[in-house]
This record gives structure tokens, sequence and C-alpha cells, in this order.
């Protein structure tokens, strides 16, 4: 996060605990005085007692900025906040209350607090990005109308495809490059693309986003002369069943009886739906949703949609047992695959070289094979895992595609990627031996045969492994693709760490659970550090009453540092 936004880090175990004082970063300024001086015996929700934890630390902070969040006549409030949500974490028997910073009622984008409690509702840890916003009016001289426009004319399209776009809201946003703070109308899913935004989406071995032909932006337009500060790409009755998928691997599934005696992809308790697009393009103003149906239990000619339900099933299964997360979103949303996509924009059918997470679907192209036969993507379980994960983003953190964030957003996704496809179902409560792993994401899915991606040699594939080769371009979204890999490489340390006995430090399990309560708590500009900080956090509390707590925290430190990020 830039110096603008003032980093806060606070463990109630660490703060007790000083053999624990020098690993990590501690940015918080801390005055003398107990954390919970004068909490109150009970508090009445979750976020009365986060916003009171809140305004103690603040005031232990040095830093005027921080301190002058809360009120000095009312300890209890912090006024500047505005609840985000309140959610329960199934792995501790935890609260999460997150909070974005305001001023004059308007968000501040990028800023956070979030925080931690016990099931007595005592503190357990904070972490907060805030900022000290200033020159900057809080009035809009545009109107919403005029600064679409302004999208409408650095897109090259009339404003009248514009709209359907949802009415914008105000922000503070801080320009990282100038150094000023805008009042910032902010749009979400503009359909409409400066043409610059084209330049350098990474193509690879045919494989290229559904941005570079349907874009869907996010903007922000400053809301007193119409500049446009930022844009991004906006970019898951039961019957057991049987058949072959695109492998030639006998799986069993769970379908539903259809009309007329037939069974169809549809399992209602994962709630996952595959549906045959049938060689039609993903632009088709007429969607089918009726199901892949088959005459008997046992599917037959139905690899593509065998592939696709049984491997969308696996990470359905993964976010309820591992993550206890009911669905992408969280709340149950159906999974809706569509399998013999097209998409004449990007190259002639019937071949569509791609797997995309979009519009809240999956779809899946198809290659042809060296005897010329159609081949699904839908047969590779971690690029579906990687896809899906850009959903799980979306609905928690929801990472800017722009840089850093951006690159986040895309290893976060390759690291789920990594660890459902290598994930051991009869190990649930280790997720298995990592020594075993197979580390490349999309294998022979790269150019001349390479892997997409490669998590123990990034290089491999001509990205970055330290941030000493960090790639600052301004194409592909600021680079976040490349640059992804040297937090895959951090996320690679971190999973084959070991003790001073050359055992395994974590467990796959481990990994993936505070790797997802550190997604849930970024916010849309988090960076590599401000990941790691995090993690370390999080971490701190997860280990509590471990007794290789402080090895465990060192080795996350350790397998950042390796890649420079400290």
């Amino acid at each position: 996060m830039p110096e603008f936004f003032q980093s806060i880090h606070f463990n109630v175990a660490a703060e007790t605990d000083e053999s624990l004082k020098g690993i990590g970063s501690r940015p918080l300024v801390m005055r003398a005085g107990p954390a919970r001086a004068g909490a109150p015996t009970a508090f009445d929700s979750d976020e009365a007692a986060a916003r009171f934890y809140l305004s103690n630390i603040f005031a232990r902070d040095t830093r005027g900025s921080v301190r002058g969040l809360t009120a000095p006549q009312n300890p209890q409030i912090v006024p500047d906040l505005q609840l985000r949500d309140s959610q329960q974490s199934p792995f501790k028997n935890t609260s999460i209350v997150r909070f974005v910073q305001t001023k004059s009622s308007i968000p501040v984008f990028g800023s956070r607090a979030i925080v931690e409690l016990d099931d007595k509702r005592e503190l357990l840890a904070i972490d907060a990005e805030l900022a000290d916003v200033e020159g900057v009016a809080s009035i809009a001289n545009l109107s919403p109308r005029q600064a679409l426009e302004n999208i409408a004319e650095k897109a090259a399209v009339k404003i009248e495809k514009l709209d359907r776009v949802a009415p914008p809201t105000l922000t503070f946003f801080r320009d990282e490059d100038k150094n000023n703070w805008h009042l910032a109308y902010y749009f979400l899913n503009v359909p409409a693309a400066p043409p610059t935004f084209f330049k350098g989406i990474k193509s690879y071995g045919g494989h290229r986003s559904i941005a570079a032909s349907s874009p869907e932006l996010n903007y922000l337009i400053d809301a007193h002369d119409g500049a446009t500060l930022m844009y991004w790409s906006s970019s898951p009755t039961l019957v057991r069943c049987k058949g072959e998928d695109e492998d030639g691997h006998l799986r069993e599934f769970y379908g539903e009886q259809g009309p007329e005696g037939t069974f169809v992809l549809l399992d209602t308790l994962r709630r996952v739906r595959t549906v045959d697009l049938r060689g039609q393009s993903i632009h088709t103003s007429a969607l089918p949703i009726n199901a892949v149906a088959n005459a008997a239990t046992v599917f037959e000619n139905c690899e593509a949609a065998i592939s696709a339900h049984y491997n969308a099933s696996l990470v359905c299964d993964f976010l309820r047992t591992v993550l206890r997360r009911d669905g992408i979103d969280g709340k149950g949303m159906e999974l809706v695959s569509y399998i013999n996509c097209t998409s004449p924009a990007d190259e002639p059918p019937p071949e569509w070289h791609n797997a995309a997470w979009w519009k809240q679907r999956m779809w899946y192209g198809q290659t042809k094979d060296g005897s010329g036969k159609l081949r699904s993507f839908a047969r590779h379980l971690d690029i579906i895992a990687h896809e899906l994960a850009h959903g799980l983003t979306e609905f928690t953190s929801d990472l800017a595609y722009f840089r850093q964030s951006g690159a986040l957003n895309e290893s976060f996704s390759d690291i789920f990627g990594i660890i459902i496809s290598n994930w051991d179902p009869a190990q649930p409560y280790s997720g298995g031996d990592t020594a075993t792993w197979t580390w490349q994401i999309g294998p022979g899915l790269g150019d001349k045969g390479l892997p997409l991606r490669d998590f123990a040699d990034p290089t491999r594939t001509g990205d970055p492994a330290h941030m000493d080769n960090y790639d600052n371009t301004t194409d592909d979204n600021g680079g976040v693709h490349a640059n992804s890999n040297i937090h895959n490489k951090a996320a690679y340390n971190f999973l084959v760490a070991k003790d001073a006995q050359g055992a395994g430090l974590f467990t796959p399990l481990d990994v993936a659970i505070l790797y997802y309560q550190t997604l849930m708590r970024l916010d849309k500009l988090a960076t590599f550090k401000q990941t790691l900080d995090t993690l370390l956090n999080i971490a701190g509390v997860y280990f509590a009453g471990d007794p290789q707590r402080r090895a465990k925290l060192a080795a996350v430190s350790e397998a950042y540092s390796a890649v420079g990020i400290t």
C-alpha cells in the first residue's frame, strides 16, 4: 500500500510474547497501556466491540492522522469508519468485522479496518490501512451523467451504449503516481474500454482473456474535472451417475432425474449445473439454461460435460469442506458451467482456446488434438480451480485488476489452482504431502509447450521470481500475469517450508486456510507487502498455542523475504 496509508497490524498474542517482537511487520507505533483498558463487561454486537477496540488502539498510536479517527468525548465511537460486514470464521470460532474508512460519509478507496474477535467478543487482532485525506473538496462539480459521457468519449463509443450502467458511488481516491487526492465517481461493469486497454493483454498458448473481446471495466472518474483516474477489468432429487470424462477416466457424480425419464447434470446438493452451448458464441443473447441430459444414469458421449461437472464439483467440495464456504459467493450461488463455447471475436469456431470465469459463470472452449478431435478445456482441474478462484476473489476482497493488486488477483487464483489440483481427498485433515505435488499451472498450455506458470521456477516461463525483477510495465494491466509469479514463488516457499529436522512445517490445509482468511481481509488496492503483513497477523492467531508458533511465523516471513517482499 502506498505510503500515504497508515498501516496498523496488532495481535494480542504477539503483544504479550516478547519472543515474537522481531518477526514480521509491526508498523503500529504504540503507547504504553493495555489494549483493552476500560472495556465494557459486555457488548451488544460484534460491531460495538470492534469499534471499541479500534478506538482504543487508535488512541495509542502516535500518528495524529490515526488518533484523529477517535471521538474524544466518547471513546467507544470511531466516527469515520463505515461497517462493511461481519462474518463468522469457521476455523477458530471467531468473528471478522470489516470497516471502510470514510470522510464526510464518503468511502476512502483502498482503506480498511479489520477486527477479529473471539467467541466472548474479546480482541484477537486488528489489521488496518487508513489515510489522512486532505486537499480535496467533497462536493462534485460534475454530474454522474457527465462523468459517464467522459467514459464514452474515452472508449470511443456512443453514450447510448452505456445507458444501462448502474449509477456510480463517490469515493476518495489517491493517485499513487501523482501523489494527490481526488473525489471520484466509481463506476462498475461498464461495457466499454479505451483502445489502450487492449495493449499487452497476454495470451498463453492461445488462451486469451474474454476481456479482450467483451470488456467490462470498472472506472474511477474525477468528479471535479472528469479525468480518468484508473480503470481495470471487472472480469461458480439427487441421482448418482457415472460416465467417462475427457481423459477416459470413469467418474461418479450427482445428477437429477429430468423430464420424461431422462437424467440431467444438475447437482442440487452442491448447486452445480452443466449446460451445453453447442458451439454457439458466448455472446449469444439467448443462453440455454437446461442442463445436459441423458437417457440413463450412465452418461455416454458426454466427455466434456462430465469433465466440467465433475471438476466443478471437486472445487465446490473443497470450498465447503476445507474453507467452510457456501459456494463461490459464500451464499450458496448456483455454479453454472457452459461447455462447447465459441467466441468468433477471438478465433474461428469450433475452436476456442479458453476456460474462463466471466459474468459469474464458467465457460469452456475446446481445441483440436493431434488426431483432429476436439478436446474441452474442462479437463484441466488446475485451470478450473484457478478461474473459479477469481470468483472467490470477486466476492471477498475484489482485488482491482491492476498492478500489484491485479498480480495478487492472479496469484491467489494460481495458489488455489495448485492446492485444489494436488489435494489428496484421502487425507482431508492435511491435504497430503507437497513432496509429491506438481507445481505447474496448465502443463503444456503455454508457449512452446511450456506451462502457463511454474511455482517452483517462474523464470522457466520467462517471468520474474523476485522483486528485483518486478516488471514496471503499463501492459497487461500493469503486468498482472508476469508479476503474479513473484507472489507465487513466495507461496511455493511457504508450502514447502521445513523445520530444523527437515520435516514440513505446514500442511496444505494450513496454507489454504491462511490464504483464504488473508484474501477475505485484503482490500481492492492490496500490495505484496500488505498481504504479508496481513498473513502474519492471521497466522499469529491461527497458530496460538502451537509449540512451533515462532518457527512457523519466521518461516512465513522467510518465504516472502526470499523473493524480496519484506
